[in-house]
Formats: C-alpha cells, structure tokens, sequence
C-alpha cells in the first residue's frame, strides 16, 4: 500500500533534481550527492523530534528550498570566474548604458522639439535668417530726431517726388501709412479695423508671399486690394477660405480682398489689421498732406554706403530745399532670435552660481588601474550634456513664443526671453546636480543612499549620505552639514579587496 511518507520523500527528491539545474553541469552530479545525503541526516533528525509528519516534513520542506539558493550561488560564483577573462568587454557594456540613455534622452528631446518648430508656422519663420528679401538693402527712411518708436511723419507727396525723379541710391521706394477705418464685414456689420494703406508695390519690394490667394482674382482690375492678416481672418472673417476675391467696403470705397498674411511677418512699425494696396493710376485717392512710412531698396549700382546700418541722408524736399532724413536698414530693425537665446543663455550662465553650488565635489587621483580616457570621459559626458542641452533650450523657447499666430512680434520676443532664461537655467542645474549623481569612472548613477553617522558629532566626525556605485568602483560621501572640513562631497575609490562584493562589476 502507498504510504504518505513515500510520497514525501519522492517529492523532497524531485525538489533537489530541480535545485541541481542552475548549478553547472561539472558540479551537479558531487552537489547533487552531497544535498542528498544532507538530506537523509535531516530526515533522521526530524523523525523522533515530531510526532505528527506534517511537521516532520515542513522542517525538510525549508532544507529543500536553501538548496534553491545554494545552486544558484553556486552558478553565479561560476559565472564569476568567467567574467574576471574578459573584464573590458563587460565593464563597457555595464558601465556606459547610463551615460548612453541619458545623452539619448536628451538628443531625443532635442529632434521632438525641431519637429514642433518646423510644425509651427511662426516659429519655422523666424527660424529662417528674415522674413524679408536682403533685409540689409531695404532702409526705412524717416524724419531725424525722433526718439522711440518711429513715427509716420514723411508726406505722400515727398514719396510721388522720389519715386519719379532718376534715383542713383535707390531702385524702388514703397509707402504706407496707418490709419484707421470701417470695414464692412457682413450687410449690418462692421468692424473698426487698422489698415496700412500703401502703395501697390510694398509686399513686392520687401519680398513677402501672399497666402491663400486665388488665381481667379483679377490683378490688372482698378480695384484697391485688400490683405489681411491670418488674425484679422480668423477673428473677424470667421477663417472663411472664400475670402479671396471677394468685394467689400472699407470705408466708402469698394475694395478686393485678395488673401492673407502671416502676423509674425509683419515687423515694420504699426500694429496693422489688413493693408490696402492702392493702384498706381488711383494714388491720388491718399491725400498729399498724408503722412506714413517710407521704404527704399538701395540699387545694386549705388555708390559706395556708410557700414553702418544707421546713416544720415540729404535730399531735397516737395518745397525745393534740402533736408536731413535717416535711413535705417531693417536687418537692425527686425528681431533676431539668435541674439536673444544668447543674450538669455548668458544671463543664465551669470544667474546660475547665485542659484546652485558649482563645485563637482572632491575626487582624489583616480586609481592607478584606470587609464587617462576614462578620466577624461566624464567632462566629455559633462561637454554632450550641455551641447545637447543648448539646441532643447533654443526651440523649445521658440514654440512657446510662437504657439500661437496671434501674437504680436513685441510679445514673441518676450515670451521667448522669460522662457528660453528660465529653462536653461533650469537645466544647467540639472546637468550639474546629475553630474555629482554619478561614478567618475562608469558614468553611472549612484544608488543604495544610507545614512552614516550622527548630527550630535558633526564635528569629530563625518555624518551625511553615502551612495555606492553598482559597479563597485567607490562610495560617494555627501555631508547633510557643510563643515570648514567637510564642505563638498567626496568620492572614494574602492581597492581590489572590494571585488569579492561585486564580482561582475569590477572584474
């Protein structure tokens, strides 16, 4: 008859057949023997000890489950030694996943924010050197000595008299003045609306595209045309793409709307809502007494000019006497996202010693076993870091300047000035907190923290935190109280007495 007891012993044997397979194929049939024989001895004991079998047989249950971890030990002291031929290989594959993952985080985040920044309409504008063609040719003439904000002071008629009289510094002049006026945007509905009336050729001397125009618009027509801008558009027009060609009233005229225009283009002075192009044959329609802005390109055979992008001009005037006018080239003019990261970023490097500590901490002479490369890697680590960290910075302010394309370029600048300082600073401290958090040696991020010491004997002896490198190549002791002595966390070194605790790291 089977016997309970048999069953048991079956069932302890089969547990020390499964325990013996981690346990490598040399060694398994002696461990095997010795397990077995531990076995019988246990059996023996537990025998007369308990009266009842389940009891017995739970003491040999937890004697089976210790051979589990025998065999494993055992496996892993093997691997042990085969690691130790060919430590180069392991410690580079171990060691520089860290690094590795970090740097491509941070490359990853760099590409998803050019993604967005080619995405946005604005943000892909400015990226570009100027919105305008050769921005350096095209000077904004206006009176002298007027501080601030240029103001449109120069007469239409002072423009008529300069575009048809032979020019030897200018090839082409363009005019526009701000003003305001109703728009019929519906029947029984109208809009007081900011309107740059200008002369026909403005959009094409600076070299700007009109968007969302219709090949059906009649251009040879003696209609005024109409542009507005994509804010203007959506806000009052409803984002309506029928807009082109379609008649309306701006004041008491009749004019032709032939598409829309990008706000953040539109850098000249004014806040403007649409422009209305005037024809050649209709440019009595701005009175001569008008006054607004006027733009000239200079011709590519002009006379040698001033370096500078800021110069005086003398010419004569409607009423036949000479007059002082300056000439500003809109590259000085129009805003440079380039120079405002770097404007921001140094403010950021200025800001960041008020901010952060900047000492990395103490590290002794680096051990003897390690050569100069892996000394050196940890700045180069430190150098990719903050390479990576620059173009992040860069385009993530210009998507937040520019998300939306409502907003005037005065803002964009901005917004792109608090935000591009505010991250780059947050993100030197990060690199230089992430810095102290790794093994000058593996790169990798130190880990098991354990408090050592006591606040009571802050001065006899050290207290603070201690981490260790997986890789088992140091401690690092960081202070909880910053001492004359002990100011700065120090690292440790490890000497080869420590390789037993990390048998595949160090070896």
């Amino acid at each position: 008859m089977f016997q309970p007891a048999t069953a048991f012993r079956i069932f302890n044997q089969m547990l020390l057949r499964a325990a013996a397979l981690p346990v490598p194929r040399r060694l398994r049939d002696e461990w095997l023997r010795e397990w077995q024989s531990e076995l019988w001895h246990v059996r023996e004991a537990c025998a007369p000890a308990h009266g009842i079998l389940l009891h017995a047989e739970r003491e040999i249950l937890s004697f089976c489950a210790g051979a589990f971890r025998d065999g494993l030990c055992l496996r892993n002291d093997s691997l042990r030694h085969k690691v130790r031929a060919r430590p180069k290989i392991l410690l580079t594959s171990r060691t520089s996943s860290s690094a590795s993952q970090c740097l491509l985080v941070l490359a990853t985040l760099g590409i998803a924010a050019y993604c967005v920044a080619m995405l946005l309409p604005g943000t892909r504008a400015v990226v570009q050197p100027y919105p305008y063609r050769d921005p350096g040719d095209i000077m904004l003439i206006t009176a002298p000595g007027t501080s601030g904000a240029p103001r449109p002071d120069i007469r239409v008629d002072q423009y008529r008299a300069w575009k048809d009289r032979k020019q030897h510094l200018f090839a082409e002049f363009a005019f526009y003045q701000p003003i305001v006026k109703s728009v019929a945007i519906a029947p029984h509905h109208y809009e007081e609306l900011s309107i740059a009336r200008s002369s026909r050729n403005l959009f094409a001397l600076l070299g700007l595209p009109i968007h969302r125009t219709l090949s059906s618009v009649d251009r040879n027509s003696a209609l005024p045309k109409l542009i507005l801008t994509e804010q203007a558009w959506h806000r009052y027009f409803g984002s309506d793409e029928q807009v082109s060609g379609r008649i309306i009233t701006v004041g008491l005229r009749r004019v032709e709307v032939i598409g829309t225009f990008p706000n953040q283009q539109w850098l000249l002075p004014g806040s403007i809502d649409a422009w209305l192009l005037e024809p050649d044959v209709d440019a009595s329609a701005i009175p001569s007494t008008a006054k607004g802005f006027i733009l000239g390109r200079i011709a590519p055979s002009s006379p040698r000019l001033p370096s500078s992008d800021r110069w005086i001009m003398s010419a004569m005037t409607t009423s036949g006497r000479a007059q002082d006018f300056a000439c500003t080239a809109l590259s000085s003019r129009l805003p440079a996202p380039n120079g405002i990261f770097a404007f921001t970023v140094l403010l950021a490097f200025l800001a960041l010693p008020a901010t952060t500590s900047l000492p990395l901490g103490e590290y002794p002479s680096a051990h003897r076993e390690y050569s100069w490369s892996t000394r050196i890697r940890r700045w180069v680590f430190l150098a990719s870091k903050l390479t990576l960290i620059l173009p992040i910075v860069y385009f993530v302010s210009l998507d937040l300047a520019h998300a939306s394309p409502y907003t005037d370029p005065i803002t964009t600048q901005y917004i792109q000035i608090v935000t591009s300082f505010s991250i780059c600073l947050f993100a030197l401290r990060w690199s230089l907190r992430d810095q102290r958090q790794r093994c000058p040696v593996c790169l990798g991020k130190l880990t098991n923290p354990a408090r050592v010491g006591q606040f009571s004997r802050n001065f006899l002896a050290w207290n603070g935190t201690e981490l260790i490198c997986t890789g088992g190549h140091g401690l690092l002791h960081v202070p909880d109280i910053p001492t004359s002595w002990f100011s700065t966390q120090r690292w440790l070194y490890l000497d080869p007495s420590w390789e037993v605790l990390f048998p595949v790291a160090q070896s």
